[in-house]
């Protein structure tokens, strides 16, 4: 099994990543547990890309690998192999019905044919050839915090289903140091800081609203 040591050298490597062979994206990072909504993702590819493609996901500190056929791997599988990549390519479209609600990211890399994914020299584009977006399911608006929604948390202004204020990507703000989905200065669990008097969700100190006091 793929255990949390592998999980944090991928966040670590896609943290370096600064322009990716493809690019995952997704109409809406914030999805109902209900069976309401999609859970959809398009590997975009500027250009065309040739290998393994590999889709995975991060289920209670392990990896699972998406098969095309819409199954699931502890093992790396490739979701496609030995083919040339280009536009957009969907990548995954289920219904968020019955998944426990929590945070899930989802990681995109090519690889040469036949290789091992877990090892990023086998990755085509090296560093930058690993993309990754995040979910957020069946979680209530205070910890989603997309009050307006549109799909993806106030503070996610590239829509990639992480907050701008989390530089490590771990799926969690950086002033959410216990990882309760709450900031560490909201005290009352409303979504809101306490230092956010107007609701606007940024901090009154933060009057440029780039996420920083």
């Amino acid at each position: 099994m793929i255990r949390i040591t592998t999980l944090i050298y991928f966040l670590i490597l896609s943290m370096v990543s600064a322009t990716v062979q493809a690019e995952l994206t997704t109409e809406r990072s914030v999805i109902s547990s209900d069976g309401t909504q999609q859970i959809n993702a398009i590997a975009k590819f500027q250009e065309p890309v040739t290998g393994d493609l590999y889709i995975a996901t991060q289920v209670d500190k392990e990896l699972w690998f998406f098969i095309e056929d819409g199954a699931l791997s502890l093992e790396p599988v490739p979701f496609r192999a030995d083919s040339t990549f280009s536009g957009d390519i969907n990548v995954l479209d289920l219904s968020g019905e019955g998944i426990i609600p929590g945070r899930y990211p989802l990681f995109e890399v090519v690889t040469q044919p036949n290789t091992d994914p877990l090892d990023f020299t086998n990755w085509v584009g090296g560093l930058n050839g690993l993309s990754r977006i995040n979910y957020i399911i069946g979680l209530p608006v205070e910890e989603s915090l997309d009050h307006d929604e549109d799909g993806f948390p106030d503070d996610d202004s590239d829509h990639d289903g992480f907050s701008d204020n989390d530089s490590d990507r771990d799926g969690f703000r950086d002033d959410d140091l216990d990882h309760d989905g709450f900031r560490d200065d909201d005290l009352d669990h409303n979504g809101f800081s306490d230092n956010d008097s107007d609701h606007d969700g940024f901090r009154d100190d933060d009057l440029d609203h780039n996420g920083f006091s």
